[in-house]
């Protein structure tokens, strides 16, 4: 039988969030108020039960946006047939919103480094340091090493490559986009370079070496910015790093 929700008044300052879901973001809040104070609201948030408290499993933004209207009670759909703890909160959250508003890169990462792994937690800690100089997907590429999607990163199982390294490279990549900036500098070049990189096993800080010499040998003598086709870019890595400066460099 299809499993349907029971919908009740609930005080609005009853309703928690749950580590693990999304962050609430302002200009979302405001979106959203603004919406309700045009449109009225006439929408249910989604709610489970822990321990006889109430917590939101979707509609944060919703429910911040209603209390700065001074709403003090809310319809919610309470989900009552969700397992008494967390973790399965957490994947039916996950659930939700996937297939309603999609999340991006940083919401999975947010929502596994709530549950404490550490591997989540550095990397959610390295999008922050770095995020107005990379993409939250170039940060991963440095770390997991997959150049799109990350499904492993998304379904909990993030496995870093190699740490130390991956640290080196994302502070490297943040300098060179700070001196050479994004226009020159892609996200779609520094995701493509850090795919290649970290699949060069045998030395991997030569080759990070070779690709910021090369990179700003392009830089230096050439107004264009560096190729950022998948292909494009493959050819230059190839003939100008690998076949090029890291040769060098070995001799």
């Amino acid at each position: 039988m299809i499993k349907i929700a029971q919908t009740k008044m609930l005080p609005i300052d009853s309703i928690k969030f749950i580590d693990g879901n999304r962050e609430v973001v302002q200009s979302h809040v405001q979106k959203m108020y603004n919406l309700i104070d045009e449109n009225g609201f006439a929408d249910t948030i989604k709610v489970a039960i822990k321990d006889g408290e109430y917590y939101a499993v979707e509609g944060q933004h919703r429910i911040v946006a209603l209390k700065i209207h001074g709403i003090k009670e809310i319809p919610c759909s309470v989900v009552d047939w969700i397992d008494d703890d967390f973790e399965e909160i957490q994947s039916f959250i996950i659930d939700l919103n996937a297939h309603n508003k999609q999340w991006t890169l940083y919401d999975y990462v947010k929502s596994w480094a709530d549950k404490k792994i550490p591997e989540y937690t550095h990397l959610r800690n390295q999008m922050i340091n770095y995020q107005k100089t990379l993409s939250n997907g170039v940060v991963a590429t440095s770390y997991d090493g997959i150049a799109r999607s990350h499904p492993n990163l998304k379904k909990g199982n993030l496995k870093f490559i190699d740490k130390p390294f991956s640290d080196t490279l994302t502070e490297t990549f943040s300098d060179m986009v700070t001196k050479w900036g994004k226009k020159r500098l892609s996200a779609q070049v520094m995701r493509q370079a850090s795919v290649n990189i970290m699949g060069f096993k045998d030395d991997r800080y030569g080759m990070l070496r070779a690709f910021k010499l090369a990179s700003v040998n392009h830089l230096t003598t050439s107004v264009e910015p560096l190729p950022d086709g998948d292909e494009s870019f493959s050819y230059w890595f190839e003939h100008n790093v690998v076949n090029g400066t890291y040769e060098t460099l070995i001799k």
